[in-house]
């Protein structure tokens, strides 16, 4: 029996189609299998189960997105890239851009930029500042430990860059700096803004006050105390967290020594927030008192 060519050429684009399909097919599962192997490699090894859920719910991505950003996979991929090959040596500049500063301050001393640069960004701190670096002036080759340190960078009227600030300062005048945060985030804020005058210290500030009390050879110049947020509806635990620090800091301090403790009068809770206790232990024992304001400051 003859067939038509009409049929016979159906017939052969049907087998063709048939067998086009089948390899898009086979192509499509080792497209499939490459994706999860890749997935599993970012996930744990979780990349087949990642694939179930996408196929269930494509449009619910960012559950799935957040998941692999906190593998363990990812995090060590992320640590091995930025500390293979450490081969670098030499001084760590500050980074002026990075805490929002023109070009041009970086050509300035620190002084002549405070006024020009730093003192309109400070807004409610620029006073406080000012008569802490006016008081450090007398202190030859300052040492400077701060807890709570720049977490976000060219936040001036929010956080005060208080780390930028002192690193700058200190640099000058061939000081140095310690600033003590428990946020390994804030860590590589201060990290990044900073020179190698300052030393970051990733801890709980009171054991490493202690630690630094008991092994540094003379008192600080200044104590900033700025950890632990305040909670403008219960600032008893900030109080309380700042004045242990005052009594972990003990071998920081001496004849001379700048205490301040910022965040103290802040509208609509008014005078106290984190240095409660601490202003009270200070008029207890005579402090001078600097300045009182956002900051409160007193000279031992």
């Amino acid at each position: 029996m003859n067939m038509d060519h009409s049929e016979a050429a159906s017939g052969t684009d049907k087998r063709k189609a048939r067998k086009k399909s089948d390899t898009g097919s086979v192509a499509a599962q080792v497209d499939l299998l490459i994706l999860a192997k890749l997935l599993d490699g970012v996930s744990d090894g979780n990349g087949a189960s990642i694939l179930d859920a996408l196929k269930q719910n494509p449009a619910d991505i960012d559950p799935l997105i957040n998941r692999i950003a906190n593998s363990r996979a990812i995090e060590q991929r992320k640590k091995l890239t930025q500390t293979i090959d450490t081969m670098e040596g030499g001084r760590i500049d500050a980074d002026f851009a990075y805490v929002g500063l023109p070009a041009e301050a970086q050509e300035m001393d620190f002084k002549s930029a405070y006024d020009v640069h730093l003192r309109p960004r400070l807004d409610k701190r620029a006073d406080g500042f000012a008569v802490i670096f006016d008081r450090l002036d007398k202190h030859s080759r300052p040492l400077i430990v701060e807890t709570g340190c720049l977490r976000v960078p060219d936040n001036w009227a929010g956080d005060g860059q208080s780390t930028f600030q002192f690193d700058w300062y200190a640099r000058e005048r061939q000081g140095s700096v310690f600033t003590i945060d428990i946020n390994s985030a804030s860590i590589d804020s201060a990290r990044r803004a900073c020179s190698g005058t300052t030393s970051t210290i990733l801890n709980d500030s009171r054991p490493a006050l202690h630690a630094l009390g008991q092994n540094c050879t003379r008192p600080a110049s200044l104590l900033y105390l700025d950890s632990f947020d305040l909670d403008l509806i219960d600032p008893m635990p900030s109080a309380m967290h700042h004045a242990t620090e005052m009594m972990a800091a003990r071998g920081l301090i001496g004849e001379g020594t700048i205490i301040c403790v910022d965040d103290f009068d802040v509208p609509p809770l008014g005078a106290g927030g984190k240095g409660l206790i601490v202003d009270q232990f200070m008029a207890s024992i005579g402090a001078r008192l600097l300045y009182s304001g956002y900051q409160k400051i007193w000279e031992l």
